[in-house]
C-alpha cells in the first residue's frame, strides 16, 4: 500500500484574458490542491472558477450565488 498523503500537488497561476465575469477584464487564478480561486484586480470580483477540460480546449464557468 502506498501512503500518497505526503505527495505534494503544485500550485499553478494563470490569466484569463478577459475574465473576470463582473467588469471584463484580465482574471489572474490560482488553481492548487484546495480549488481554483480568482481575484480581479480591477474591480475586486473574487470567487471560484469551475475549469473544465473540453476537445475544444479549457471551458471556464462561473457558478452563480445562491441566496
Amino acid at each position: 500500500m502506498t501512503d500518497v498523503s505526503h505527495v505534494q500537488v503544485p500550485t499553478r497561476d494563470y490569466t484569463l484574458p478577459e475574465g473576470c465575469p463582473s467588469c471584463g477584464a484580465d482574471l489572474p487564478v490560482r488553481v492548487s490542491a484546495a480549488g481554483t480561486h480568482g481575484v480581479c484586480k480591477h474591480c475586486g470580483w473574487f470567487g471560484r472558477p469551475l475549469l473544465t477540460v473540453t476537445h475544444q480546449g479549457l471551458r471556464i464557468t462561473y457558478e452563480g450565488a445562491n441566496a
